[in-house]
């Protein structure tokens, strides 16, 4: 392996809707692309691509920038994947071809299968990366945008290795059994239920919640798309619905999958139980330069590591107080925060950050979101 180093301004990790939405940003403002450096574990929007190909984004596309509204998924204002692909709800591999088009539109180069395997704190808040290609690159700002995809919850509950977790389904059609237990009444476990019902099987979707809390914040409730969806199923007899069931244990058993609840319930699985519990946050070799708290790092009002200058967080894992910014429209609204501080510092043209701002992507007051009061 031939090592080389690279000496570069920013460093962006991930070339997924935050990564590319950061280095859009900072194309526009005018940085050098000797001074960005893009790079991804795999490819441009790989953890879409990953999706099962049956599943689709919660949150509708509409091309409606023509009357100053930004497509709910797009990730800069002048780009809409509802325009592109003539579609409300894309699939994986649709919406990665929508990134791609933006990494082309704005002339983002990435370097991809390019895994970055270690980050390490330099003088003058500066970072040495080290990647498995063997490159090195000394850099003055690191933006982290890994994402969650590659962090599936796989340890959630006793014997959780029997199961097979959401993510590393390809098409729901390998499923050839009759019937599933789903674990998980959220966005992924409805989305299962309802594709593997769609091709005829039996399902029990189990849910460790009772009724849904009284909010508007999707990051708690059910997306209407996927409320409409469970609601479809309510008088389907292939779904069945168990809720207040909190898995404790599952074991094999001579008909199929035995899973046991907290409280003693049992439901059979003949088919390989879906774990549908969501992601771990663990943000690669830039885990241990964050502090957390509940679980989810801690930044300033810039998105930066509270603990290490000059080393930025974009993407789903991204919070603030109560607030949860795990969806693309929600956390699109800060990549202008770190490019503001890097834009700065760098002396590049922040003119475009009004434009940002009138498109709703500059979202530098969080109070909106912790209290927003919808009366019908």
């Amino acid at each position: 392996m031939v090592t080389s180093r690279q000496d570069t301004k920013v460093t962006v990790i991930g070339a997924g809707p935050a990564g590319l939405g950061c280095a859009a940003l900072l194309k526009q403002m005018g940085i050098k692309d000797a001074d960005m450096v893009i790079l991804d574990a795999s490819t441009v929007g790989s953890s879409f691509k990953a999706w099962p190909k049956e599943m689709k984004l919660i949150t509708p596309s509409f091309p409606s920038n023509g009357y100053h509204q930004t497509d709910l998924n797009a990730i800069t204002p002048d780009t809409s994947p509802g325009f592109s692909v003539g579609k409300e709800h894309l699939s994986g591999d649709e919406y990665a071809g929508y990134l791609n088009s933006v990494a082309s539109h704005y002339e983002i180069k990435v370097l991809e299968n390019t895994q970055v395997i270690q980050v390490e704190p330099q003088p003058y808040d500066h970072f040495l990366l080290t990647t498995n290609t063997g490159k090195r690159i000394y850099s003055q700002y690191v933006i982290w945008a890994g994402g969650e995809y590659s962090s599936p919850r796989m340890s959630a509950f006793e014997g959780s290795h029997l199961c097979v977790h959401n993510s590393e389904i390809t098409s729901w059609k390998e499923c050839e059994e009759d019937h599933y237990v789903v674990i998980g009444g959220y966005e992924s476990g409805v989305d299962a239920a309802y594709n593997l019902a769609s091709l005829g099987k039996k399902v029990t979707l189990i849910d460790n919640g009772g009724e849904q809390e009284s909010t508007y914040d999707p990051s708690k409730v059910l997306s209407p798309y996927t409320a409409e969806r469970l609601s479809a199923m309510a008088n389907s007899h292939l779904v069945e619905l168990e809720q207040n069931f909190s898995v404790k244990q599952v074991l094999s058993s001579a008909d199929g999958f035995r899973l046991v609840s907290t409280n003693g319930k049992a439901v059979v699985s003949k088919g390989i139980p879906i774990n549908c519990t969501g992601f771990d946050t663990h943000l690669g070799p830039v885990h241990e330069l964050f502090k957390y708290e509940n679980g989810l790092p801690l930044v300033n009002n810039f998105d930066e590591s509270i603990c290490q200058n000059n080393l930025f967080l974009a993407g789903p894992k991204l919070a603030h107080d109560t607030v949860l910014l795990c969806f693309i429209y929600k956390f699109r609204g800060r990549f202008a925060l770190p490019c503001k501080v890097i834009g700065t510092e760098l002396d590049l043209d922040m003119s475009i950050l009004s434009h940002y701002k009138q498109a709703g992507m500059l979202l530098d007051d969080l109070g909106c979101c912790v209290t927003q009061e919808c009366f019908c």
